[in-house]
C-alpha cells in the first residue's frame, strides 16, 4: 500500500488582467505565477504590478456563478426581485 501525496490546501487563484491578457494569478512553492487563458505560463515579477488588475477569488466567482445559473440566470434573478419604493 502506497501513502498518497498530500497537496498545499491553501493554495489559492485569483482572476486578473495582466499587459491586456486574461489569466489567473496563483502563489505555487512561494513564486507567484500567471496562468494566462491562452496557456502561457508566466513568473509574475514586482515590476509587473503596474499592468495587472486582480478581478476576485476564482473560488468564490465560480461558486457565485454556479448559483446564478441554478436560479435561472442573470436575467431570472433581475426580474425576480421585488420592486420597492422607499
Amino acid at each position: 500500500m502506497q501513502t498518497l501525496p498530500r497537496g498545499d490546501r491553501n493554495i489559492k487563484a485569483f482572476y486578473c488582467v495582466l499587459f491586456d491578457q486574461n489569466g489567473m494569478l496563483s502563489k505555487l512553492d512561494g513564486t507567484i505565477y500567471f496562468f494566462g487563458d491562452d496557456g502561457s505560463i508566466v513568473e509574475y515579477e514586482p515590476d509587473m504590478a503596474n499592468y495587472c488588475t486582480v478581478l476576485g477569488e476564482a473560488a468564490i466567482a465560480d461558486t457565485q456563478a454556479i448559483m446564478d445559473k441554478i436560479r435561472g440566470g442573470a436575467a431570472a434573478i433581475a426580474c425576480s426581485r421585488l420592486q420597492e419604493v422607499a
